[in-house]
Order: C-alpha cells, then structure tokens, then sequence
C-alpha cells in the first residue's frame, strides 16, 4: 500500500498535542509492515530536523492557488530516521515564521501585541486551507505509480484534503480517511460563513451548502461529502460523535451525524511504549529505571525524591514552578496525586481546582503536583492554591518534556477529570510508570478498568471527584496490596494490548483493506 499521511505535528519533528505521537506511530508501523509511507508537514520556523536525514529541496516555487491569489509553495523531502518513512516538508513565508505550531509563542508576543501567548493563529484557516491544497497538488508531479492509495488525514486542520483530492485528476482512484482526534468546541477549525469558506477554499456554494452546522461551514462535513470515511480515535468516542445528547460537546456536530447516519470507524489509540520504557532511562529520560509489570518500584520511589528534592529546586527551561513541598516531605508519609495535561476547561481541571481544598481540609497527607500551561484564568487559580495550601501542592507552568514524565511518575495516582476525552493518553503513560488512573467515565478513558488498572467516577463535579479520591486514599492506606497488584495489571495490561503495532495489525490494516476493495459494510 502505498499511503500518505497528513498531519501538522509529528513527535521528533515538531510537536504541539497528541496527534503528534499518533502520527508518528502510523508513520512508523504502517513503514515496519512494508507499506510505502509518505508524511506530509508544514516547514515551521520550530520545525527540529534532528532526525531527518537526506533532506533536500525537489520542487520550487509551485503555484497553489488560495484567497484569489497564486502562493508560491515549495517541497523538500527527507527521511525519518528512526521509521525509515519519507517526510515532505511544505515550504510557505506562513509556515516558517510560526514558532509553535497552533498558537502563538511568548516570544512572539513580544514581537506583536496582538499575538497573545497560547492564542490560535490569526491566519489559521489560511494555514490550514494552503497546506490541504498544496499536500493535494503533489499529486500532479508523480508518475501513475507513484499515487497514493490512502491519504490519511489528521483531525480538522486537515480535513480539507478529500475535497480538494477530488478535483486533481491523478488522485481520482485515491481513497482518503479523516481521522477525528477531537471534535469539541474550538477544535473544529469551521469557516464562520459560506462567504468565508469560498474566499478561503475556492469551492462552490452549492458544494459547501451541504457541510453547514448552522451558520458554520465544517471541515468534518466536507470530508464526508467528498467522500472521506470517518475514523476516530476510540470506539467509545465513536458511539459520543453520533449521539445526539453529545452535541454540546461536539458544538452540533453530534445531531448531523446521528441525522444523516454517517458512519464513523472508532479505533482507540496505540502507545509507542518504547519511547517510555521505565527499564531504561536512556529511553525514558528518568534519572533511575524500574520495571512496574514485575512490582519493581524501588527506582519510581527514587525519581520522586529527586524531583522533589532536586529537580524542582533547579531552573526548568519554559517551566515557571509555584509551591512547594514542607522540607520533611518523605516518599512513605504522603500520598501523591498527579495532574498532567493543559489547563483547559474540556480537561476539567476546574473540578480538580474546585475538590482539591476539600481534600487537604481531610486529608493531612494529600499531595498534588500539577503540570500544564492553558486558560490563564485556570492558570491563575492554581498557583493561588499553591499560595492558601503552601507546602502541600506544586504548580509548574510550561512545558518541559522530563518534568512532564517526572510529574507522572511521581504520583501514586493520576487525576484525569475531563469533561470529554476522544482517547486519553496520560492514562497511558501513567499506566506504563505505575501511576494508577482517577478518571471521569467518558470517551476514550473508558478503556480504564474500573478497580483493575484504575478508577472511574460518574457524574464529572467536584463532589464526586472529592468522594472519589477520598476513597483511593483511604484504599491506598488500607490495603496497599491491592493498590500494587492494580499497578502491576495496569503496566502489563497497557504494554499488551496496546501496543500500535498491534492496533495497526488488527484495527487499521483490515479497515484499510475493506476502503480499498469498496466494502460498503464496516
């Protein structure tokens, strides 16, 4: 098969949430199986090449034609070292002068006031719409043999490929997929108009009517009418975007699809666990390895001392650390609950900010670290926390990929009180360090085995996160047995059954097989 795979992020080459690692797994065991595997991404001025080898520039100065005007766009091509899969890289003034790949930097708000740190880009659609038009046009240099079978997009900001796919004659035979990473509100990359879609995508009114949400133009609908198959990346979170009583997470989108009886593929998401292989610590990036499928913790127990002890009392590059723990802090005193993941409102970091003083008020021995950067109103919450609970909670700002791993494998448990979750991947990576899960019942973190490999709660407020919590303490204390043999099944169960290359194996492939051969029944 030779398959494209289109995405704005990629691990390695320049990373924003998780889709990166996503793509960069399909990339990497669609390529292992002996699949032809293209990426196509945009050239940012973040863009690491690190691990690109044989780059070089092969075509110049191509003509995409956008907003009424022809872009000059270029493509250079190179090889991701570790996979072994080519990467075109798409080459525009929009790109490279972005330092981050969704929102604006610190550094560019000095730059431009208007440019707020962690806003979305103000030309966004364009980026979005260039890049879909000029992954497309590639199409128009290759021989007959060269033509993708699948291009395999990734999430709204890509979306628009199946449409313009449709009108380049060489990828007539191309089938495309669209893979729905998130469709909650703000993640949709809508136009506001039909107006705005044309401007913006050169298609016609008539063909846009029918992608409509309201007043809004969605690139998902698009998709669909082009004749793109829907995937998303669980199955729970493909019974969510079709239920009607969803729609409010989905900002509408749920009630379309479950009205027009689309059909959408849920496949839960992979985890490259060699990346994070706690046995070793070249791999890991932790200061001591440990093994939690056989109960060996010694080394988890030794890096939470030394993120406490050492690591937290040194500068963290774009990491701004609030609180602190009281000096005789111990490993064996305290239970530690953990928080990694943006201070966002679909994360519901809200209900932990809320059930937190609860907590502490009952629990002497309660500790939390937090970790993530987001809403500065959330933001500013939590490091008052750390201020009116000093000694008992930690905040770090930013992001910096070995306090991220520390901060998860400093916890006992992990908090994960999202109000929707298409996959999760924290409970993931918890899983894999022995940090036991506490999550909200929905989407994607329902693969969490309720007092097996973590724990779930129902309705998704700070009195039941508080009630929740409580009774992992009191567990954790009483019966630390069963707290250990939970970790030891939630390392095993994860390396086992998820493993992408067992995802690809026995979910993508036969999915793909049945697009290819014009199956009608999924």
């Amino acid at each position: 098969m030779n398959l494209w795979i289109a995405s704005m992020e990629c691990a390695g080459i320049a990373e924003a949430g998780g889709v990166k690692n996503v793509t960069l797994s399909l990339c990497k065991e669609f390529s292992q199986l002996g699949h032809q595997v293209t990426l196509f991404i945009p050239e940012y001025k973040c863009t690491d090449f690190t691990k690109i080898v044989d780059f070089q520039l092969i075509y110049k100065n191509k003509t995409v034609e956008i907003c009424g005007k022809k872009e000059k766009i270029s493509y250079s091509k190179g090889s991701y070292c570790e996979g072994k899969f080519s990467v075109i890289f798409i080459q525009h003034p929009s790109f490279s002068e972005k330092e981050a790949v969704y929102t604006y930097t610190s550094h560019e708000n000095l730059l431009n006031s208007e440019h707020k740190k962690g806003q979305g880009h103000s030309d966004t659609l364009f980026l979005n719409s260039l890049f879909s038009k000029a992954v497309c046009n590639f199409g128009k240099f290759l021989e007959k043999n060269e033509i993708p079978d699948i291009i395999h997009c990734q999430d709204a900001s890509t979306a628009l490929i199946p449409s313009f796919a449709s009108q380049i004659k060489e990828l007539k035979h191309t089938k495309t997929v669209v893979t729905i990473h998130n469709a909650g509100p703000a993640y949709h990359h809508n136009f506001k108009d039909l107006k705005e879609a044309e401007y913006f995508t050169g298609l016609k009114s008539d063909f846009l009517c029918g992608s409509l949400n309201n007043f809004k133009v969605e690139p998902f609908l698009l998709a669909v009418n082009s004749k793109a198959y829907l995937t998303t990346v669980s199955e729970k979170y493909a019974e969510e975007l079709l239920d009607i009583n969803n729609s409010d997470n989905t900002e509408g989108l749920s009630k379309i699809f479950n009205d027009r009886n689309y059909f959408i593929k849920g496949i839960t998401n992979g985890i490259d666990y060699e990346r994070y292989d706690p046995r070793e610590t070249t791999i890991s990036e932790l200061p001591f390895c440990f093994d939690p499928e056989t109960g060996d913790f010694e080394g988890k127990i030794k890096c939470r001392e030394y993120f406490i002890n050492e690591f937290l009392k040194n500068d963290i590059k774009d990491v701004k650390v609030f609180g602190h723990f009281e000096e005789n802090c111990t490993a064996n005193d305290n239970v530690y609950f953990s928080y990694h993941g943006r201070v966002t409102g679909q994360k519901g970091i809200k209900v932990l900010i809320e059930a937190i003083p609860s907590i502490l008020n009952k629990h002497s021995s309660a500790r939390f670290i937090i970790a993530g950067q987001g809403e500065q109103y959330l933001e500013e919450q939590l490091i008052q926390l750390t201020n009116t609970y000093s000694g008992k909670i930690i905040y770090l700002n930013g992001y910096d990929k070995t306090a991220a791993r520390l901060t998860t494998v400093a916890g006992d448990f992990i908090i994960l009180p999202s109000y929707f979750e298409p996959c999760g991947l924290e409970d993931f990576i918890a899983l894999i360090y022995g940090t036991l899960p506490i999550a909200h019942k929905t989407g994607g973190l329902t693969k969490i085995l309720d007092y097996k490999t973590g724990f779930l709660y129902d309705y998704n407020d700070s009195y039941n996160l508080s009630n929740k919590i409580t009774e992992v303490i009191n567990l954790f204390i009483e019966n630390k047995a069963l707290i250990e043999e939970m970790k030891i099944t939630g390392a095993k169960y994860t390396h086992e059954k998820y493993l992408w290359k067992n995802v690809i194996k026995n979910e993508y492939l036969p999915f793909f097989e049945k697009i290819l051969n014009n199956f009608k029944n999924f």
